[in-house]
């Protein structure tokens, strides 16, 4: 169980702004917290537990972070006293967070569980408790979490970083201060989706017609939604996502979800994430409020087995030099985002096309694992691989090329640098935000603060 402990700490170090306090919280739901070790510090409305410190310095070790305890527990104590800070000032500017962000987020972590786990079952044996539960005690936490990352952003939202600060930065840094980069690699893909089978194509389409039909003759569909819709992001809401500007949506959704009078149900369409009915909401501008139904047309065991040959056969042809993987790329990947630039995959971190191993060894191990076995211009064997659109499919991998570790230079390693930059940058900034911060809000301990360092440079 401790494998899977780490996977879902792994996963949510992978969020956004997502703080390690969040993540102790995240993890540590399944167990009840007593505080019988009493307050570590007041701050403003919120407190520190003593017992919240020792989870986290735990979390940190079961992650094998190799520092002494008594500078881990230093830092675990900043963390939780900035975060807290923070959430106070949120409060103070009337910070909001919708409540449909919230409850899309917990589906992601809740479905994110579900993957590691197995089944919903499995992840009810796992926290013991039932997903009603889970939902209701990881509410707060990941409202927590949101608020953070807003208020941040607010704070930071400003920053930028020139060429010539990265340069400057750069030629001012010491020889034994200069950021080591890790091998990196850079891979491309041929994805194949399953196509399902013509039945099961109009099996679906037969039961969402039934569904608006159903709808314009008087059913709610909020309700049609909660028991029908195969989307996790929005069924449990009635199928509703508010206050969703241009660009939230994939353009066949959001074409048609634009076009529609307010009350009014569209036709059935179809995008990447399979057939839907829309209803508009409400809609202010160039934003709407809109609910809908999403039905995915089953795929086979059959359809699945057919997919992992045709790729399997691919690679043979590729080896033999009859198929140029470029030109198959284009020809039968499916994934429209690494189609047509040689099915190259994007590292989100850092927008280039090369990911270091320990972004690998978060992102996906199984994929890390096959990389480790291979030379550059080899490919994988068929791998298995579900999607970030709950559907399935099998790729083959090929390992493009292969940066060694090295010391960052300019002219290799701009991107890396302007961000290892930006984010000293951003540091600085929300530093000197809790220094003007920490003379107007009240703090007490039985603790003295003044041992450390970080409160020491906060109020001096």
């Amino acid at each position: 169980m401790k494998k899977t402990i780490s996977i879902i700490i792994l996963y949510l170090l992978c969020v956004p702004s997502v703080s390690s306090q969040e993540i102790s919280d995240t993890i540590n739901i399944h167990s009840e917290s007593v505080f019988l070790d009493g307050i570590f510090a007041h701050i403003g409305d919120d407190v520190i537990f003593y017992s919240d410190i020792d989870n986290q310095i735990f979390q940190y070790q079961t992650q094998g972070l190799s520092i002494s305890n008594s500078v881990l527990r230093n830092q675990v104590i900043e963390e939780l006293f900035l975060q807290k800070i923070v959430l106070h000032f949120a409060s103070i500017d009337s910070v909001v967070i919708d409540d449909s962000e919230i409850e899309n987020t917990i589906n992601q972590r809740i479905d994110f569980f579900k993957n590691q786990l197995g089944t919903q079952e499995k992840v009810e044996e796992y926290f013991q408790k039932s997903i009603t539960e889970l939902r209701l005690e990881l509410n707060p936490v990941i409202k927590n979490q949101l608020l953070i990352q807003k208020m941040q952003y607010e704070i930071t939202k400003d920053i930028d970083v020139s060429p010539l600060e990265v340069s400057n930065f750069y030629n001012n840094l010491s020889a034994d201060s200069i950021p080591v980069i890790e091998s990196q690699y850079q891979i491309a893909q041929i994805l194949k989706t399953p196509i399902a089978a013509q039945a099961s194509v109009e099996e679906t389409l037969s039961k969402l017609e039934d569904l608006r039909n159903r709808i314009l003759q008087g059913a709610d569909f909020a309700t049609m939604a909660i028991l029908y819709s195969e989307d996790p992001g929005s069924s449990r809401n009635g199928g509703a996502y508010f206050n969703v500007k241009k660009g939230f949506f994939v353009k066949e959704f959001e074409a048609v979800s634009f076009s529609l009078g307010v009350g009014e149900i569209s036709e059935i369409f179809e995008t990447e994430f399979g057939y839907h009915i829309v209803e508009l909401i409400d809609r202010r501008g160039n934003e709407v409020d809109v609910r809908h139904i999403l039905m995915t047309p089953k795929i086979s065991n059959i359809d699945m087995r057919s997919t992992k040959e045709f790729l399997a056969n691919l690679k043979i042809n590729l080896l033999n030099g009859e198929v140029d993987f470029l030109d198959a790329v284009k020809e039968f990947s499916t994934d429209q985002e690494t189609r047509y630039n040689g099915g190259l995959l994007i590292n989100p971190n850092t927008n280039n096309s090369f990911f270091s191993i320990s972004e690998l060894e978060k992102i996906d191990p199984v994929l890390f694992n096959e990389l480790n076995s291979l030379s550059i211009g080899e490919m994988t064997d068929p791998i298995y691989i579900k999607l970030s659109t709950g559907k399935e499919a099998y790729r083959i991998i090929k390992l493009v090329s292969k940066k060694d570790e090295h010391i960052a230079n300019l002219k290799d390693d701009y991107s890396f640098l302007k961000n290892y930059c930006f984010n000293i940058k951003k540091e600085k900034v929300l530093n000197e935000w809790y220094r003007s911060k920490i003379t107007d809000i009240h703090i007490s301990s039985k603790d003295n603060l003044e041992q450390y360092s970080f409160y020491k440079n906060l109020i001096n």
